[in-house]
């Protein structure tokens, strides 16, 4: 699963948390969210984690 930067972002900024404070919150290294963020395939969990954390859908995360 890939996931949307842009969509990412807007999600981030609705929770109002910036980097650092979302890997913190999901207990994930900045490098591996960073790989994510970037466009890399990554596992549904972790998509799982993030979109939970920002209290948002699964699918509004990931790139058309």
């Amino acid at each position: 699963m890939i996931v949307s930067k842009k969509k990412l972002e807007m999600a981030m900024a609705n929770a109002c948390l910036n980097t650092q404070e979302l890997c913190k919150e999901i207990n994930m290294k900045y490098q591996q969210f960073y790989r994510v963020a970037n466009g890399n395939n990554c596992k549904p969990a972790t998509i799982g984690k993030i979109a939970k954390a920002l209290n948002v859908p699964v699918e509004t995360l990931i790139e058309d």
